[in-house]
């Protein structure tokens, strides 16, 4: 597994980024910023979770990923995300594949074949 560009930690006001090439560690404490720059960092990162939640999506499916987000943090859970899009699986393509005529088995199976995908 590659290892992580940049690995984060959180503890009370401080984040802790350890750099994944050289391994250098750098602290940040948020409360010895300027108040203004303080005040700044909620709506900030608000703004960056909740576009999180609706990164992919459009629409109605955005705007219910973005309220599941904020339900859960009016709720007291950091860890909300929105919920992940259906999944597709081998198994899946080869049953919907084997549905189709030889033809179009072939055409699915060559395009599949040029995205990396053997069946």
């Amino acid at each position: 597994m590659a290892k992580r560009k940049l690995e984060k930690k959180i503890e009370g006001t401080v984040v802790t980024i350890t750099e994944g090439v050289t391994g250098e560690v750098r602290n940040y404490d948020s409360a010895k910023l300027p108040k203004d720059i303080q005040a700044k960092f909620i709506p900030f990162g608000l703004g960056h979770k909740e576009g999180d939640a609706a990164a992919g999506k459009s629409g109605k499916e955005a705007l219910e990923a973005m309220d599941k987000v904020w339900e859960g943090l009016m709720a007291g859970n950091w860890a909300v995300r929105a919920p992940a899009g259906p999944k597709v699986t081998k198994k899946d393509l080869e049953e919907k594949i084997s549905s189709m005529s030889p033809a179009d088995q072939k055409a699915a199976k060559a395009l599949l074949a040029k995205l990396g995908l053997q069946l």
